[in-house]
Protein backbone atom coordinates (compact mmCIF):
# COMPACT_ATOMS: atom_id res chain seq x y z
CA UNK A 1 0.00 0.00 0.00
CA UNK A 2 1.65 3.42 -1.04
CA UNK A 3 2.09 6.09 1.84
CA UNK A 4 -0.29 8.34 0.31
CA UNK A 5 -3.01 6.14 0.55
CA UNK A 6 -2.62 5.59 4.73
CA UNK A 7 -4.36 6.93 6.91
CA UNK A 8 -3.28 9.18 10.86
CA UNK A 9 -3.42 6.76 13.08
CA UNK A 10 -4.59 8.49 16.06
CA UNK A 11 -6.44 11.87 16.84
CA UNK A 12 -5.12 14.84 17.36
CA UNK A 13 -6.09 17.24 19.38
CA UNK A 14 -7.66 20.87 17.78
CA UNK A 15 -5.14 22.65 16.40
CA UNK A 16 -4.78 26.30 17.43
CA UNK A 17 -3.98 28.81 14.55
CA UNK A 18 0.06 29.21 14.75
CA UNK A 19 -0.32 25.29 14.45
CA UNK A 20 -2.45 25.17 11.45
CA UNK A 21 -0.97 24.42 7.94
CA UNK A 22 -0.64 28.27 6.36
CA UNK A 23 1.81 28.98 3.98
CA UNK A 24 4.74 30.41 4.68
CA UNK A 25 6.29 34.14 3.74
CA UNK A 26 6.55 31.86 -0.17
CA UNK A 27 8.06 35.44 -1.60
CA UNK A 28 10.68 38.23 -1.24
CA UNK A 29 9.64 39.81 2.07
CA UNK A 30 8.33 43.38 1.40
CA UNK A 31 8.92 46.34 3.53
CA UNK A 32 7.10 46.21 7.00
CA UNK A 33 4.14 49.00 6.70
CA UNK A 34 5.19 51.49 9.40
CA UNK A 35 3.31 54.94 10.72
CA UNK A 36 0.30 55.98 12.51
CA UNK A 37 -2.43 53.58 12.26
CA UNK A 38 -0.44 50.51 11.37
CA UNK A 39 -0.67 47.93 13.94
CA UNK A 40 2.83 46.07 14.92
CA UNK A 41 2.60 41.87 14.42
CA UNK A 42 1.51 40.29 16.73
CA UNK A 43 4.00 38.22 18.90
CA UNK A 44 4.88 34.67 18.27
CA UNK A 45 3.75 32.79 20.71
CA UNK A 46 6.69 30.85 22.86
CA UNK A 47 7.95 27.38 23.76
CA UNK A 48 5.25 26.70 25.90
CA UNK A 49 3.01 26.98 22.55
CA UNK A 50 4.96 23.90 21.10
CA UNK A 51 3.03 20.50 20.44
CA UNK A 52 3.43 18.23 23.33
CA UNK A 53 5.61 15.66 21.17
CA UNK A 54 4.13 12.60 19.57
CA UNK A 55 4.40 11.89 16.09
CA UNK A 56 1.49 10.36 14.91
CA UNK A 57 2.02 7.75 12.31
CA UNK A 58 0.28 6.86 9.02
CA UNK A 59 -1.83 3.27 8.57
CA UNK A 60 -3.51 1.41 6.90
CA UNK A 61 -7.79 2.57 6.91
CA UNK A 62 -9.40 0.87 9.91
CA UNK A 63 -5.77 0.49 11.68
CA UNK A 64 -6.47 3.78 13.24
CA UNK A 65 -7.06 4.49 17.02
CA UNK A 66 -10.95 6.30 16.95
CA UNK A 67 -10.13 8.40 20.36
CA UNK A 68 -7.22 8.91 22.11
CA UNK A 69 -6.73 6.65 24.84
CA UNK A 70 -8.49 3.60 22.94
CA UNK A 71 -6.92 0.29 22.84
CA UNK A 72 -4.06 -0.18 20.12
CA UNK A 73 -4.04 -3.55 18.55
CA UNK A 74 -0.79 -4.81 17.06
CA UNK A 75 -1.23 -4.37 13.40
CA UNK A 76 -1.03 -7.37 10.92
CA UNK A 77 -0.02 -5.46 7.91
CA UNK A 78 2.94 -5.46 6.29
CA UNK A 79 4.27 -1.79 6.46
CA UNK A 80 5.31 0.18 3.52
CA UNK A 81 9.02 0.02 4.66
CA UNK A 82 9.19 -3.45 6.41
CA UNK A 83 12.11 -4.69 5.03
CA UNK A 84 14.36 -1.40 6.28
CA UNK A 85 12.61 -1.14 9.33
CA UNK A 86 13.26 -5.10 10.04
CA UNK A 87 17.37 -4.97 9.05
CA UNK A 88 17.36 -1.72 11.86
CA UNK A 89 15.76 -3.26 14.72
CA UNK A 90 17.63 -6.79 13.71
CA UNK A 91 14.61 -8.88 12.91
CA UNK A 92 14.66 -11.65 9.97
CA UNK A 93 14.20 -9.71 6.49
CA UNK A 94 12.05 -10.98 4.63
CA UNK A 95 9.50 -7.76 3.85
CA UNK A 96 6.49 -9.74 6.04
CA UNK A 97 4.74 -8.57 9.38
CA UNK A 98 4.76 -11.63 11.76
CA UNK A 99 3.65 -11.59 15.30
CA UNK A 100 7.66 -11.25 16.54
CA UNK A 101 7.74 -8.27 14.09
CA UNK A 102 4.68 -6.18 15.25
CA UNK A 103 5.91 -6.86 19.08
CA UNK A 104 9.67 -5.13 18.59
CA UNK A 105 8.29 -2.27 16.14
CA UNK A 106 5.66 -1.58 18.81
CA UNK A 107 8.69 -1.40 21.37
CA UNK A 108 10.51 0.99 19.07
CA UNK A 109 7.72 3.16 18.71
CA UNK A 110 6.87 3.86 22.04
CA UNK A 111 10.47 4.58 22.79
CA UNK A 112 10.08 7.31 19.98
CA UNK A 113 7.18 8.63 20.98
CA UNK A 114 5.20 7.51 17.67
CA UNK A 115 1.35 6.98 18.72
CA UNK A 116 -0.38 4.91 17.38
CA UNK A 117 2.51 2.05 18.38
CA UNK A 118 0.63 -0.61 16.82
CA UNK A 119 3.87 -2.27 15.16
CA UNK A 120 3.14 -0.83 11.52
CA UNK A 121 6.28 -0.01 9.84
CA UNK A 122 4.56 3.35 8.04
CA UNK A 123 6.48 6.32 7.15
CA UNK A 124 6.82 8.15 10.58
CA UNK A 125 8.59 5.03 11.79
CA UNK A 126 11.09 4.71 8.49
CA UNK A 127 11.74 8.36 8.67
CA UNK A 128 12.88 7.98 12.75
CA UNK A 129 14.77 4.88 11.59
CA UNK A 130 17.02 7.11 9.43
CA UNK A 131 17.64 9.51 11.51
CA UNK A 132 18.74 7.51 14.14
CA UNK A 133 21.32 5.26 11.29
CA UNK A 134 22.44 8.94 10.48
CA UNK A 135 22.96 10.07 14.29
CA UNK A 136 24.86 6.72 15.11
CA UNK A 137 27.05 7.12 11.61
CA UNK A 138 27.80 10.25 10.76
CA UNK A 139 28.99 8.96 7.68
CA UNK A 140 26.04 8.37 6.32
CA UNK A 141 25.49 12.01 6.15
CA UNK A 142 26.56 12.08 2.46
CA UNK A 143 26.43 14.61 -0.64
CA UNK A 144 27.26 17.69 1.60
CA UNK A 145 31.03 17.86 0.82
CA UNK A 146 32.90 19.27 3.61
CA UNK A 147 34.05 23.58 3.57
CA UNK A 148 35.03 26.20 5.75
CA UNK A 149 33.19 27.49 7.82
CA UNK A 150 29.83 26.24 8.41
CA UNK A 151 26.97 24.63 6.52
CA UNK A 152 23.55 23.91 6.91
CA UNK A 153 23.37 20.58 5.39
CA UNK A 154 19.45 19.73 3.78
CA UNK A 155 18.34 16.70 2.23
CA UNK A 156 15.00 17.18 1.04
CA UNK A 157 14.81 13.21 0.10
CA UNK A 158 15.38 11.92 3.79
CA UNK A 159 13.76 14.92 5.17
CA UNK A 160 16.28 15.74 7.52
CA UNK A 161 19.12 18.40 8.17
CA UNK A 162 22.54 18.68 9.89
CA UNK A 163 25.04 21.39 10.05
CA UNK A 164 28.66 20.61 9.67
CA UNK A 165 31.79 22.86 10.34
CA UNK A 166 34.70 21.30 8.12
CA UNK A 167 34.28 17.82 8.89
CA UNK A 168 32.81 17.74 12.28
CA UNK A 169 28.75 17.48 12.66
CA UNK A 170 28.24 20.55 15.45
CA UNK A 171 24.03 19.97 14.94
CA UNK A 172 21.72 17.30 13.96
CA UNK A 173 20.88 15.25 12.21
CA UNK A 174 17.50 16.70 13.04
CA UNK A 175 13.97 15.98 11.27
CA UNK A 176 12.22 19.10 8.48
CA UNK A 177 9.40 19.43 6.69
CA UNK A 178 10.00 21.41 3.37
CA UNK A 179 7.86 22.53 0.37
CA UNK A 180 5.01 20.88 -1.66
CA UNK A 181 5.53 19.46 -5.27
CA UNK A 182 3.59 23.05 -6.07
CA UNK A 183 5.55 25.31 -3.96
CA UNK A 184 8.86 23.10 -3.87
CA UNK A 185 11.62 24.28 -1.61
CA UNK A 186 14.88 25.19 -3.77
CA UNK A 187 17.91 23.30 -4.63
CA UNK A 188 21.25 24.33 -4.89
CA UNK A 189 23.71 26.29 -2.54
CA UNK A 190 23.03 29.48 -0.80
CA UNK A 191 23.89 31.91 2.38
CA UNK A 192 22.30 32.97 4.89
CA UNK A 193 21.33 36.59 3.81
CA UNK A 194 19.03 37.56 6.71
CA UNK A 195 18.06 37.05 10.54
CA UNK A 196 14.66 37.22 11.92
CA UNK A 197 14.31 35.84 15.69
CA UNK A 198 10.45 36.77 16.04
CA UNK A 199 9.34 36.62 12.17
CA UNK A 200 6.03 36.47 11.29
CA UNK A 201 4.60 36.46 7.89
CA UNK A 202 2.25 39.78 7.16
CA UNK A 203 0.68 38.30 3.69
CA UNK A 204 -0.31 34.65 5.41
CA UNK A 205 -0.77 36.17 8.94
CA UNK A 206 1.37 32.75 10.27
CA UNK A 207 4.42 32.82 12.50
CA UNK A 208 7.97 32.11 11.34
CA UNK A 209 10.15 32.01 14.81
CA UNK A 210 14.41 32.11 14.21
CA UNK A 211 13.98 32.83 10.57
CA UNK A 212 16.90 32.35 8.74
CA UNK A 213 16.46 33.57 4.84
CA UNK A 214 18.87 31.36 2.19
CA UNK A 215 17.20 32.66 -0.82
CA UNK A 216 14.60 35.26 -1.47
CA UNK A 217 11.50 34.64 0.85
CA UNK A 218 12.53 30.85 1.68
CA UNK A 219 13.92 30.47 5.05
CA UNK A 220 14.59 27.75 7.90
CA UNK A 221 12.17 28.58 10.79
CA UNK A 222 10.68 26.59 13.80
CA UNK A 223 6.72 25.97 13.68
CA UNK A 224 4.78 24.67 16.31
CA UNK A 225 2.65 21.40 15.16
CA UNK A 226 4.02 17.72 14.51
CA UNK A 227 7.22 18.23 11.97
CA UNK A 228 5.92 14.78 10.88
CA UNK A 229 2.88 15.77 9.27
CA UNK A 230 1.79 15.46 5.74
CA UNK A 231 1.63 18.91 3.47
CA UNK A 232 4.51 20.72 3.90
CA UNK A 233 5.25 24.61 3.47
CA UNK A 234 5.68 27.04 0.31
CA UNK A 235 8.96 26.88 0.50
CA UNK A 236 10.68 27.45 3.32
CA UNK A 237 12.04 24.65 5.38
CA UNK A 238 10.18 23.72 8.74
CA UNK A 239 12.08 22.83 11.94
CA UNK A 240 10.83 22.28 15.55
CA UNK A 241 10.79 25.01 17.17
CA UNK A 242 13.61 23.59 19.54
CA UNK A 243 15.74 22.71 16.92
CA UNK A 244 15.26 25.81 15.06
CA UNK A 245 16.41 27.42 18.64
CA UNK A 246 19.43 25.51 18.59
CA UNK A 247 20.21 26.09 14.90
CA UNK A 248 19.57 29.92 15.39
CA UNK A 249 22.73 29.84 17.75
CA UNK A 250 25.02 28.26 15.24
CA UNK A 251 24.19 29.61 12.02
CA UNK A 252 25.82 33.40 11.39
CA UNK A 253 24.74 35.74 8.29
CA UNK A 254 26.75 34.50 5.16
CA UNK A 255 26.87 30.74 6.04
CA UNK A 256 26.34 28.31 3.84
CA UNK A 257 23.04 26.29 2.95
CA UNK A 258 23.30 23.34 0.38
CA UNK A 259 20.17 21.93 -0.43
CA UNK A 260 19.84 18.57 -2.62
CA UNK A 261 17.26 15.71 -3.25
CA UNK A 262 13.69 15.13 -4.05
CA UNK A 263 10.85 15.03 -0.99
CA UNK A 264 8.90 11.75 -1.17
CA UNK A 265 5.24 12.81 -2.49
CA UNK A 266 3.52 10.98 0.63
Amino acid sequence: MPDADLVPGHPSPPEAPYQRDTPDQGKPRDPEPEGPGVAPPPPNPGPEAVDPGFAVEYVPPGEQVQRAGGKVRCSRSTGVHQRVVERYLKLPVDGVQSRRDCLRIQRFQKNAGIRPANGFAGPVTYRLVLLRLAKRDPARLKRCPPAAGRTACLDLTRQYMWVREGRRVVLGPVPMRTGTPRHPTRTGRFRVHRKVRDEWSRPYDSPMPFSQYFSGGQAIHGIYKNIFSRGGSHGCVNLRYTDARRLWRVLKVGDRVHIWGRKPRV
